[in-house]
């Protein structure tokens, strides 16, 4: 996912391009309720668990980065493929 070596762009935009990259293959929805946001996990058996985990991890990192925000994921007990986004400074 280096697109950085491939195209020598800067640091910043590989990284937007990651997030897109992740936004449009690991997750099927979002969508915003009473000021939260829930993400809804694409559970097609293309990742593993731990490379799932492993993924959303690198997502928050990402929306860290541009964002400044420590955010969390809360998993639904109800349904295993969706999220809540949790955020605060």
């Amino acid at each position: 996912m280096q697109v950085l070596e491939h195209f020598g762009l800067k640091k910043t935009l590989d990284q937007l391009f990651q997030l897109i990259y992740l936004s449009t293959n690991l997750l099927v929805s979002f969508e915003c309720q009473n000021e939260l946001g829930f993400l809804k996990v694409d559970h097609e058996g293309l990742y593993s668990n731990e490379e799932e985990k492993h993924l959303l991890t690198y997502f928050l990192d990402l929306i860290e980065f541009f964002t400044h925000e420590k955010v969390h994921l809360i998993q639904d007990p109800e349904d295993s493929s969706r999220y809540i986004l949790n955020g605060g400074s």
